[in-house]
């Protein structure tokens, strides 16, 4: 009986498993297909219905169980209970036939054993009572045995009258089950019938929803799709390797564009670098080219003062140099303002002050002092002696002044028409020719 009971219950847990599984199915099949037809949401209630109405009678049914066990648990005990009595009532009709045996035994014995009245009378009358307390008690047993017996009959009866009913809801749970299979099939049949009939998926109608729409202006609207599909006309079959095609260009276009995004994004990166060098590069030199213009200025011009200004120092890299030059005696004003030998001049002290901050082997000089007054070119060519020992010039002009502290002379002659010929003189020489 117990095995029967485990095997009800794993059966019991099973269909109920399943009416979840069942009910799960039921609500997501509502959902996907609510838009589409308005019977399928009627059925879907219906089948919610009937599997609410389902869980009630299955709870009704598990409670109908527990107590079906409880009382067949209190049938079991009565049964022990009634087999008990049976095997106590079974000794007490022992007892009664040995007392029984006895009392005739010793009648029998009474005529010849010789034995007192008194002792016999006592003996016999001990033995009454025992028959008497065992008669008794034999009673009261079958007294027991018949209420055990008719509350067995009792619980007998409501064991079946509950199996009755345990009978009824697991019929109601079975209809239930076969409704909501019909729904289930309804349901995937009409799911079939879309995907056929409109090449749409349940989760492609359940991502294009519509809004509630009356169920004649949804069939006329169904006819014009249908209309505009028939007069898109054959499907292009080659549209499929177009499309993979063009999709593996688009990726690997895609691709190269990535590529030149991450390469204009270091070489920005690389441009700023370089940015901040130029910028670090082109700071350090203005400030040492403005500290030694600052002092070869006077030195060229016998006095005076001269000044390099960024006109806009917050940009390096765009900023514009204006020089503010004040030659010994004359207000300080902008280089352009100054005469022609002045701007001169002051170009040719820039130059020293840069050459002085970067010292160069070799420097070509073309006419830089045709400007000058005669007071000035002599300056300009004494001031080239300062750097002889790191720097060799070649200067070409036409001035006395200038020629006059070079080292070597280099000219073209013209002996001959049409016949140019090189002349040089190396002035170290001459000066000791001369002495």
């Amino acid at each position: 009986m117990m095995l029967k009971k485990k095997s009800g219950e794993e059966e019991m847990n099973t269909l109920w498993k399943r009416k979840e599984e069942l009910a799960e199915n039921q609500l997501q099949l509502g959902e996907k297909i609510e838009s589409l037809d308005r019977k399928i949401q009627q059925m879907t209630d219906e089948s919610k219905a009937a599997s609410s109405r389902k869980k009630a009678d299955e709870e009704v049914l598990s409670a109908l169980n527990v107590k079906m066990a409880a009382q067949k648990e209190q049938l079991q005990t009565a049964t022990n209970d009634v087999e008990r009595l049976e095997a106590t009532l079974f000794e007490q009709y022992q007892e009664k036939e040995a007392a029984e045996s006895k009392i005739k035994a010793l009648q029998d014995n009474l005529t010849n054993v010789s034995t007192s009245v008194e002792e016999t009378s006592r003996e016999i009358e001990k033995l009454r009572v025992q028959k008497e307390e065992t008669a008794l008690k034999i009673q009261t047993l079958n007294e027991e045995r018949s209420a055990l017996q008719s509350e067995v009959k009792q619980l007998e009866e409501k064991l079946t009258e509950e199996n009755n009913k345990a009978s009824f809801y697991l019929e109601q749970k079975n209809q239930a089950e076969i409704e909501i299979g019909r729904a289930e099939v309804d349901a995937k049949n009409r799911e079939d019938r879309l995907l056929e009939t409109y090449a749409v998926s349940k989760e492609e109608a359940k991502a294009r929803k519509v809004p509630e729409m009356p169920e004649e202006e949804l069939r006329g609207k169904v006819r014009l799709l249908k209309r505009s599909i028939d007069e898109l006309g054959t499907v292009n079959l080659g549209a499929i390797e177009e499309f993979d095609r063009i999709s593996e260009r688009f990726d690997f276009l895609k691709g190269q564009q990535e590529d030149l995004l991450n390469a204009k994004e270091t070489l920005f990166q690389v441009m700023g670098e370089m940015d901040e060098e130029v910028k670090k590069r082109f700071g350090e030199s203005f400030e040492a080219i403005k500290h030694e213009f600052s002092a070869v200025f006077p030195e060229l011009f016998g006095g005076g003062k001269a000044e390099l200004v960024l006109l806009n120092p917050e940009d390096l890299l765009t900023t514009g140099i204006d020089i503010v030059a004040q030659p010994p005696g004359k207000k300080l004003q902008n280089l352009s303002l100054r005469s022609g030998g002045e701007r001169a001049l002051t170009a040719i002290a820039l130059l020293f002050a840069i050459i002085r901050v970067r010292p160069v082997p070799f420097c070509i000089l073309d006419e830089v002092e045709a400007a000058l007054d005669e007071a000035n070119v002599v300056r300009f060519s004494r001031y080239l002696k300062q750097f002889e020992q790191s720097t060799q010039f070649i200067v070409i002009t036409h001035r006395k002044g200038t020629m006059e502290e070079a080292d070597v002379l280099y000219g073209v002659t013209m002996q001959e028409s049409g016949v140019s010929k090189l002349v040089s003189v190396r002035l170290e020489e001459t000066a000791e020719l001369i002495k």
